[in-house]
């Protein structure tokens, strides 16, 4: 396999957030603790984190932002 340059790496972290993972999840710890490492070594290796979040709109438990 060809080792890719740190600048075209990210980690992408898609709906990890309380409600959609939590301990109901089975393996909750060990993908916690997997996503935390995860964390770390990009953070430490200088490669790009990002984020994506569910929302499921006005009035969910989801909802990030507020809507007009």
């Amino acid at each position: 396999m060809k080792k890719m340059k740190r600048e075209y790496m990210v980690l992408l972290v898609v709906d990890t957030q309380k409600g959609i993972t939590d301990e109901r999840l089975y393996g909750f710890k060990e993908l916690e603790e997997n996503i935390k490492t995860l964390l770390k070594a990009s953070r430490d290796s200088g490669v790009e984190v990002i984020y994506v979040r569910h929302d499921d709109g006005p009035g969910s438990g989801f909802t990030r932002f507020k809507y007009a």
